[in-house]
């Protein structure tokens, strides 16, 4: 299932896919199975990126995070594991992105989970102990952004510093 991949950035709303339309179809239809496939998908995104294998560890990890967002829809919010997945995968995603150069994707993958968050958060003002939950792994994704930034601009200091 996981073989066919392309990452995609929708420009209407700046997101990125990473499952082709048969593969997406097939979650949609087949939820259970693609969530008994989501572990393997990780673990082996995660073994690549051990490896420096940047760009293949990030087609398992995009299939992942896709696939993750498919089951957050029709599954509802209330299962907590699929909010810390998307968090985890998200980062490991911005990761992957940082290492192969593609600075505008990790950018987009973490503001795309961070709104998927915010949307559950939104729904989950009356159960205090989800809304804790999410604010959380909203707080993971921010934290990395700002490690991101900080990165960034140190970066950009020191490559204007080599100009002068």
């Amino acid at each position: 299932m996981y073989s066919l991949l392309f990452t995609h950035i929708r420009k209407a709303n700046m997101t990125l896919t990473f499952l082709c339309s048969t593969h997406r179809d097939w979650v949609y239809f087949h939820p259970q199975e693609a969530l008994a496939n989501l572990d393997e998908a990780q673990i082996k995104g995660e073994l690549l990126m051990q490896r420096d294998k940047w760009q293949e560890a990030t087609t398992f990890l995009g299939c992942a995070f896709e696939t993750t967002e498919i089951l957050m829809e029709l599954q509802g919010a209330e299962k907590s594991f699929l909010l810390s997945r998307l968090t985890s995968l998200a980062i490991c995603l911005a990761v992957s992105f940082k290492k192969l150069d593609a600075i505008k994707h990790q950018h987009i993958v973490l503001h795309q989970a961070e709104q998927k968050l915010q949307a559950v958060a939104n729904t989950s003002l009356g159960n205090k102990s989800r809304l804790a939950f999410v604010q959380e792994c909203i707080l993971a994704i921010r934290n990395y952004q700002q490690k991101v930034s900080r990165s960034q601009q140190t970066s950009n200091t020191m490559d204007s510093a080599l100009l002068h």
